[in-house]
């Protein structure tokens, strides 16, 4: 029979101490490097993304207001050539893709007279277009269009004469105070 010395147990005891140490350490390291590849760093938002202007107006207004318009006009003439709506929209859709164009180019001028022609267009009822169509697509004009590209008589149709007075009035006395401020 062979006696074991109690120090062969502290040696063996030792060795597998080192060894349980070791596998922790590399163990944990593993799962650090894994959680740090799964979770990563925080995402962060560039954010010259999606900076929408602020507007005066109470709501905001997509900077694709023109692809917007332009899919609302093309869903019209779609509705009528399937003979669901009466009217011819063409005419509607060339005008919308000078429009797009224009506004692509930074020709703020020109966009904002290719916009009024189109409401003209619209209340003029161009291509025997019915009048629910008309109002449709010229509030849905109105509503995604930036105020800017708007005449004033479309804003007083749109939202009153005293609406459009009190708003005026309001602009010119910030920028009043804004010039006094200097």
């Amino acid at each position: 029979m062979h006696t074991i010395h109690p120090a062969n147990f502290c040696r063996i005891d030792l060795k597998e101490e080192d060894n349980m140490k070791r596998h922790i350490a590399t163990y944990s390291a593993i799962v650090l490097a894994c959680s740090w590849a799964l979770l990563g760093p925080a995402p962060t938002q560039a954010a010259a993304d999606n900076i929408e202007p602020v507007t005066w107006s109470n709501s905001q207004k997509s900077s694709a207001w023109a692809e917007e318009l332009l899919g609302q006009v093309v869903t019209y003439q779609t509705l009528a050539e399937k003979s669901l709506i009466p009217g011819n929209f063409e005419a509607y859709v060339e005008q919308m893709r000078k429009v797009r164009e224009l506004y692509r180019t930074g020709n703020r001028r020109a966009t904002y007279d290719g916009v009024n022609q189109l409401m003209v267009m619209l209340e003029a009822r161009v291509g025997g277009i019915d009048a629910h169509s008309a109002d449709a697509l010229w509030d849905f004009c109105y509503r995604v269009t930036p105020d800017e590209y708007h005449a004033r008589d479309r804003h007083i149709r749109a939202k009153g004469a005293d609406e459009v007075k009190k708003h005026e009035d309001f602009m010119r006395d910030m920028e009043e105070r804004a010039s006094m401020a200097f």
